[in-house]
């Protein structure tokens, strides 16, 4: 009877702990197998040649990473058209940049020329009421002038001739001919 137990007891280990440790190994295998999306066992399969008699037998390998040629292929196409537009991507940067240096610089360039019209104008202006003040008689140009501030009338005298500055000064306010022929030098 103690045999008998004892292979009985050999009988249960092996019914419960072998048998499911063997299932949850088998198991295992063929849930990392789907996880990692291979299939179960890559086994070649034979191909026989279509025209021959003979056993002439090309050898197909299953493709254990789960990414078949074509997959592979589009890929490869894809990380191509990537790399070409990443390419664009800085060919399009630089030229942004140089159309942004090519504005600041037109802007530069506008802003002298605004500037020198500003100033073309100023002359052309001051010229003409130079003008104007030569037409006077220089006890008339005295009048207007003193109503003026006297950087304006420095600035007026000096497109005059000398002959014309000394008539107006020489009917002006002293104080005030002092003064502007003090801007004047």
């Amino acid at each position: 009877m103690g045999s008998e137990n004892n292979k009985r007891g050999k009988q249960m280990i092996v019914a419960l702990v072998l048998v499911p440790a063997i299932f949850l190994l088998v198991g295992g295998i063929v849930v990392m197998n789907y996880a990692m999306d291979r299939p179960l066992l890559s086994v070649p399969f034979l191909e026989v040649g279509s025209g021959s008699l003979t056993d002439e037998a090309t050898e197909k390998t299953v493709n254990v990473t789960g990414i078949d040629s074509e997959t592979t292929n589009r890929l490869k196409a894809a990380n191509s058209e990537i790399e070409k537009l990443r390419a664009e991507n800085v060919e399009l940067t630089n030229e942004v940049k140089a159309r942004q240096e090519e504005i600041t610089d037109l802007i530069r360039e506008r802003d002298q020329l605004n500037a020198q019209i500003k100033s073309a104008e100023e002359a052309e202006s001051t010229s003409d009421i130079t003008n104007v003040y030569e037409e006077m008689s220089a006890k008339q140009a005295a009048a207007i002038m003193e109503q003026l501030e006297s950087p304006q009338v420095a600035e007026l005298l000096k497109e005059l001739s000398p002959k014309q500055q000394a008539d107006i000064l020489g009917r002006m306010d002293a104080q005030q001919a002092a003064v502007v022929t003090q801007l004047l030098k």
